[in-house]
């Protein structure tokens, strides 16, 4: 069997360029795409392995990152919420009551198995399944979050982030550091390796032409 550099040796033959990639046509009405080699994978363990490092520095960060991946959401996530309810503070109690570093409300621990929400583990815990469930419930970061500070009530009866100016600052705070955060645990991208391929400008049957569209 002749290779295909054999047969693109002994045919004339159009190059389409195309992005990344090329498409030979042969005179025999054959097309071959010679493809660029795929960029290399970020593993999963290089991007837990690169949260780790860029959040290791911010307070419970080991217990924020068991608690979230327990959840089921983004660390980066419960750093922004933790953060804007109680500025890391796991004795901390709002004037309604709400406790600890996710500022748990007394019936939102109970209903997460809580009875200790001052205790950090496990008010993270509780805090990250509540998130989990909200953003389930409305199929959006900035509605759970809404219904986090506001209640799940208060987003179905407005339809969306309710008109409290509480909430409206709150909702822009905590995706606004959620997304400061994210960025500091991205990893660039790998390099794409060269191509194998290389195109013989001094072959007169070989030219480039535009990919129709």
């Amino acid at each position: 069997m002749r290779s295909l550099l054999a047969i693109l040796a002994s045919l004339p033959l159009t190059v389409v360029a195309g992005g990344a990639d090329y498409v030979l046509r042969l005179d025999d009405r054959a097309q071959y795409r010679l493809y660029q080699p795929e960029s290399p994978r970020i593993s999963d363990a290089e991007r837990r392995e690169a949260r780790r490092q860029a959040l290791g520095s911010l307070p419970f960060s080991s217990q924020i990152e068991a608690a979230a991946e327990a959840g089921g959401i983004d660390p980066e996530l419960l750093h922004a919420v933790v953060q804007a309810e109680s500025a890391y503070n796991p004795r901390a109690v709002s004037p309604k009551g709400a406790l600890g570093l996710a500022q748990l409300m007394p019936s939102t621990a109970r209903m997460y198995g809580v009875s200790d929400a001052l205790e950090p583990a496990n008010n993270l815990r509780a805090g990250a399944r509540h998130l989990r469930d909200l953003i389930d419930h409305f199929g959006d970061v900035r509605l759970a979050l809404s219904a986090y500070n506001a209640g799940a009530g208060a987003v179905r009866k407005y339809g969306g982030m309710p008109p409290y100016a509480e909430t409206q600052a709150y909702v822009p705070k905590v995706t606004e550091r959620y997304e400061a955060l994210k960025k500091t645990t991205e990893l660039a991208p790998p390099p794409v390796p060269p191509s194998p391929y290389r195109l013989r400008g001094d072959d007169l049957e070989l030219r480039l032409v535009q990919r129709p569209d």
